[in-house]
């Protein structure tokens, strides 16, 4: 597959829900055959002590059942992924008449780097963001499961941008 085919193809898996291709060596260079996920920094100022462990657990668990690369310990790694956390919010997206609050939006921000620790280069910077919404009538577990909802589709858009160089 070339670049034209293999990004909507993508986009397809991932909204269609299919779950059964890999991508295992689909842009990664040859000499890359580990990836090291050091815990995740957050600038946010949101006051989730826990969200540093979720992200970098829920990446390191991306990778391993995704399979193109080994997760291990970055200083043996081939490749570095670092991530740190620039915003984490809860706004309101949706008010009725009467200006009753009724939906809110979750919406997590990252700065992501992924280094060639072979080559001693940096493959790529980028910003990733994802968001999920939740009735507001559902309080702390509407929050919650637009929380999860949004870590893990910032997840897939991280592993995706590593595995295909997206």
């Amino acid at each position: 597959m070339n670049k034209r085919t293999i990004i909507p193809f993508l986009f397809l898996c991932i909204f269609s829900g299919i779950s059964c291709y890999t991508f295992s060596g689909a842009s990664i260079p040859a000499h890359i055959k580990t990836i090291g996920i050091p815990l995740a920094s957050d600038n946010s100022g949101f006051g989730r002590s826990d969200f540093r462990q979720l992200l970098t657990t829920e990446l390191s668990d991306k990778f391993t059942h995704e399979g193109s690369l080994q997760v291990i310990d970055r200083a043996k790694s081939d490749a570095l992924l670092e991530v740190t956390v620039s915003r984490i919010s809860d706004d309101p997206v949706n008010i009725k008449a009467g200006e009753e609050l009724v939906t809110k939006r979750v919406t997590i921000s990252v700065d992501a780097v992924y280094k060639d620790q072979k080559l001693q280069k940096t493959v790529w910077e980028r910003n990733f963001s994802q968001f999920a919404d939740y009735p507001v009538s559902q309080s702390l577990q509407g929050f919650n499961t637009a929380f999860a909802g949004a870590l893990e589709k910032l997840t897939q858009d991280i592993l995706l941008g590593v595995i295909s160089n997206w």
